[in-house]
């Protein structure tokens, strides 16, 4: 049975459930189709860290874009909250970055220096400061305060973002047992899949970790690759933390449910996302390292998955070279929940409307297109 739409999202997760909401807002026909249960990745994957600021190494292009995705998350989450009867959990609490060395302290009053030059908001709390607002933290010299940084409940969010593009009429093929492109010339004119054919006048990959076999399919090459994090999520202690906080080479999150999650791990591991004794020794030895009250805490759930990487860390949105119709919006690497919310609509806009908002720029996929010799 064939099946026309106007745009056909191949895959489920985050990005493709947000290109998918917001290209049904602009009243596109819109199909998704995903391999495995919808929300993919982030279903499982808890962390939800939307540290624009937090997280950034320095400026430029990529700060910029996370920046102004953590600006459109108020709203969407309102509207998505209102559509699904989902409540995500998002918490615009802040985050906190500790040090325990002089040098860490260093490039953390580094880091202020250049996004306060930006008139950003960021603080510096001596380490009473932050006994006060995170009992549950061990000894430290100081951590700085991002207050416009957030969190979110990844899964809850996905699942959000699923079920209101379904009410705003979006299609969903999940657990689909093949996926074969039928191809034109220079167009992908949608996928065979078991006994249907989606056929569509636009086609999206947002098939996140995943994406370069579905590239492979296509006989395109772009160096982009599957990185596993695992994450540990404790039964919590109340009232220990009172946000997201950074320490060293991990994170602690608590949960509107008291949980606490703390992570996370970067391996190259293929696609394998099966927990491992040495992930969880690592984040054990974070956990007892950074908060000694933790030690005895029931372990109530241990988690791996995949995130899709780029050499450069810079996610891969707009047209593939080799064909007029066919797009990409993956490579988001740990960052994909922070960028979902910009985009969407950055897809949305761009492929149904051609309006393509200039912070996409260094984005582009053209960036990796191997030169001729």
């Amino acid at each position: 049975m064939n099946h026309s739409y106007d745009l056909l999202v191949v895959g489920g997760g985050v990005i493709g459930c947000s290109v998918a909401f917001h290209s049904a807002k602009k009243g596109a026909k819109v199909m998704v189709v995903q391999k495995g249960p919808i929300g993919g990745e982030a279903v499982a994957l808890t962390a939800g860290l939307l540290a624009a600021q937090a997280d950034a190494d320095e400026p430029g292009p990529l700060f910029d874009l996370g920046r102004a995705s953590a600006a459109l998350f108020a709203g969407q989450v309102d509207e998505v909250r209102e559509l699904s009867g989902i409540d995500p959990e998002y918490e615009p609490c802040g985050v906190w970055v500790a040090s325990s060395t002089q040098k860490g302290k260093d490039r953390l009053l580094d880091k202020m220096r250049w996004q306060q030059e930006r008139s950003l908001a960021v603080e510096w709390l001596e380490p009473a400061a932050v006994k006060d607002v995170h009992p549950g933290l061990g000894e430290n010299i100081g951590a700085a305060y991002f207050p416009t940084d957030a969190h979110i409940d990844s899964g809850l969010w996905t699942l959000g973002l699923a079920e209101a593009s379904r009410r705003k009429g979006v299609r969903f093929l999940d657990q689909a047992s093949s996926m074969e492109f039928l191809r034109e010339r220079r167009r992908v004119s949608g996928v065979r899949t078991g006994e249907e054919t989606l056929l569509a006048d636009q086609v999206v990959l947002a098939a996140g970790a995943w994406t370069p076999r579905v590239l492979d399919a296509l006989r395109i090459s772009i160096p982009l690759e599957p990185v596993k994090g695992q994450l540990m999520v404790l039964a919590g202690v109340p009232r220990a933390f009172r946000g997201p906080v950074y320490a060293g080479a991990g994170y602690l999150i608590p949960r509107f449910d008291g949980r606490l999650v703390v992570g996370t791990t970067y391996e190259r591991a293929g696609y394998d996302t099966r927990p491992t004794l040495d992930a969880q020794r690592f984040l054990a030895d974070w956990a007892a390292r950074w908060c000694p009250g933790l030690r005895d805490l029931p372990v109530v759930d241990f988690q791996g998955g995949l995130r899709p990487g780029t050499p450069d860390g810079g996610p891969l949105m707009g047209r593939l070279w080799d064909y007029d119709n066919l797009f990409i919006a993956s490579g988001h690497y740990k960052s994909g929940i922070l960028l979902s919310a910009f985009t969407g609509h950055y897809m949305a806009d761009g492929i149904l409307g051609g309006r393509w908002d200039p912070l996409g720029a260094s984005f582009l996929p053209e960036r990796f297109r191997e030169k001729p010799s």
